[in-house]
């Protein structure tokens, strides 16, 4: 009997269409990788086509080939054929089918060692910075650019966002594919909400580095800044931040990080998703007491606030910026001064650069040009001569502004200086004026001070000088304005809210009645600078007065009974009838004043 012959099951349409793809794109895997690792800077695009697109379709010719065979083998045993074999065979004693073998085995052996590598390459791909930062560019971009201008910039993404284990890389591909979905539908939201619900728990990730119960003593915090004048007056802000906490081992137990879960357990309840507004609080100290903390101000039931969900305060709640900043305008302007790539010696560059940084742009084409044309004309209209003499410090000023606004604001995802809150201080944002607001108050009456020695020594003002070589002792005219007063008690982020430029004249924040300004500066009237009262005496410049000052009973009426505060004119009807009620109907509504000769309207 003839022996049967045995032609391959992969010689059908299907296996072959499958063999050309899986070799088409096997040939194009290698050249992506060799492409790969001879190109300095990592690009996510040729990184997803040589470990996830070429291997992808390698994988399918492969089943494409192994479909056909099986289809084939499948039509062979309908057939009955006697003429092929339905099945593959092995004869190692057959020189044709052993040489076929060898070529197979060695064949596949490369091939599973070529998918073993890209498997394990694609897998450090996906925890690599340029695949977190770089694959979805326009989304995130914000973070990414942050990022690189962070103090964590050479800590990987996924150690932070991920840590160690198997089961949180499973659990953040799975959140990934749903982002991947949402980016490929623009259904993604615009910016990026926060706080991110499913991180991974600070302690198991943020502790890698960070040792809290080695926290101890204080640190000392030299911050550069310039003033809004003509000369950009240089100063130093520098104070000691009281960091302690740590662990009672180190002898001390006081302190900022007294908030962490080492001894003491925070517990909150936020009103809101970004955790800005926090009615109610609770601290157990290491002895198990617990004293619990409603805001006054609060307008909630006990059983609202009973409804509301407890979050367990972890290094997030006040570090929750610590890789993706956004400085605040008048910060990065400072730091540019500071680090030389502004001139300090362009006159009022400091109060020109935030202030065209602080308005709002469409594009980033349009910020640029008016950022350009609002410093550029700035001195070329001010300064004409400095402008020619002094022309590449100018631009370089704009280049540098254009830096600061590139790296804060992204216009495509709705992201500013005031998009994110940063919860670390509280200068920019409320911070640690959240719980402590002096609002927040125990069933037995203790409060939750806002005193600023609580965290850190009072701020010292005084000349810039290297790191170290002063150490601050505070001071009660460090600020300056001198927060005396309701100054004293408005809290920070009243003049220094992020992506605006602090007032510097008592009209920037008491808008006074534009149609009729006062003269001379505050202090003319008000004695003691920022309190509302006692104010000085009107005689003691307004010594010669005639008219009706002398008539009637107007000598012994005081001076703010007519002459309103900040309105030194009298413009109103019912200022006159506040006396002179009888004459309520007296050619009404027509102002007093344009009868009577003793004001006119402003």
């Amino acid at each position: 009997m003839q022996k049967p012959s045995g032609h391959g099951l992969y010689r059908n349409t299907a296996s072959y269409l499958g063999a050309i793809i899986a070799a088409i794109n096997a040939a194009l895997m290698l050249a992506s990788l060799v492409w790969q690792f001879s190109i300095r800077q990592p690009s996510p695009y040729v990184g997803i086509f040589t470990y996830m697109i070429f291997p992808a379709f390698l994988t399918f010719g492969l089943l494409v080939f192994f479909y056909g065979m099986r289809r084939e083998s499948i039509r062979r045993r309908r057939l009955g054929t006697t003429e092929a074999l339905p099945y593959p065979s092995l004869d190692l004693n057959d020189p044709k089918q052993r040489k076929r073998f060898a070529i197979i085995a060695v064949g596949g052996s490369l091939l599973a060692v070529l998918m073993g590598f890209v498997g394990y390459n694609a897998f450090l791909f996906t925890e690599s910075v340029t695949f977190c930062g770089k694959v979805c560019h326009t989304v995130m971009e914000p973070e990414y650019v942050g990022y690189l201008n962070s103090p964590h910039a050479r800590v990987k993404c996924v150690e932070c966002h991920v840590g160690a284990g198997v089961s949180w890389y499973v659990k953040s591909k799975l959140s990934g594919a749903y982002q991947v979905w949402a980016v490929l539908t623009n259904s993604y939201e615009r910016p990026i909400p926060v706080p991110v619900t499913n991180l991974r728990p600070a302690r198991e990730t943020c502790e890698e580095c960070h040792w809290p119960q080695k926290f101890f003593g204080a640190q000392l915090i030299q911050i550069p800044h310039f003033r809004y004048d003509e000369t950009n007056t240089a100063e130093q802000i520098s104070l000691l931040v009281k960091t302690g906490g740590g662990s009672p081992s180190q002898g001390l137990n006081a302190g900022i990080h007294w908030h962490m879960i080492i001894n003491n357990t925070v517990t909150f309840a936020p009103e809101d998703r970004q955790y800005e507004k926090i009615p109610w609080i609770q601290a157990r100290d290491r002895n198990g007491n617990i004293t619990e903390f409603t805001d006054k101000t609060a307008a909630m039931t006990p059983e609202l606030l009973a409804k509301l969900p407890r979050h367990v305060m972890d290094c997030m709640d006040c570090h929750n910026r610590p890789s993706h900043i956004f400085p605040a305008p008048d910060t990065a302007v400072d730091q540019a001064l500071f680090g030389g790539s502004i001139s300090r010696s362009l006159p009022w560059i400091k109060k020109v650069a935030v202030d065209s940084l602080i308005r709002e742009y469409s594009s980033r084409d349009e910020a640029h040009s008016q950022i350009g044309k609002a410093i550029s004309g700035y001195y070329e209209k001010q300064y004409p001569e400095l402008f020619k003499a002094r022309r590449a410090e100018v631009d370089a000023a704009v280049s540098a502004v254009n830096a600061l606004y590139d790296r804060s604001v992204f216009p495509a995802m709705r992201v500013n200086w005031k998009t994110y809150a940063t919860n670390i201080g509280h200068r920019n944002w409320p911070g640690c004026f959240r719980c402590h607001d002096g609002n927040h108050v125990s069933k037995d009456g203790k409060v939750l001070s806002k005193e600023c020695t609580l965290c850190h020594t009072m701020p010292q003002r005084g000349e810039l000088s290297p790191i170290g070589t002063a150490i601050p002792s505070g001071g009660e005219n460090w600020h300056p304005l001198p927060l005396t007063g309701k100054h004293a008690q408005i809290p920070c982020t009243s003049c220094h809210a992020a992506g605006s430029r602090p007032e510097t004249t008592c009209a920037g924040c008491h808008k006074l009645n534009a149609s009729a300004p006062m003269m001379g500066d505050c202090t003319g009237c008000h004695s003691a600078p920022g309190v509302k009262l006692p104010i000085a005496d009107c005689k003691g410049c307004h010594d010669a007065l005639g008219g009706l000052h002398k008539k009637g009973g107007h000598p012994d009426a005081a001076c703010t009974d007519c002459h309103k505060p900040h309105t030194w004119k009298v413009t109103e009807r019912a200022t006159c009838l506040t006396c002179h009620d009888d004459k309520k109907d007296h050619n009404a509504p027509t102002f007093c004043g344009d009868c009577h000769a003793f004001s006119t309207k402003a």
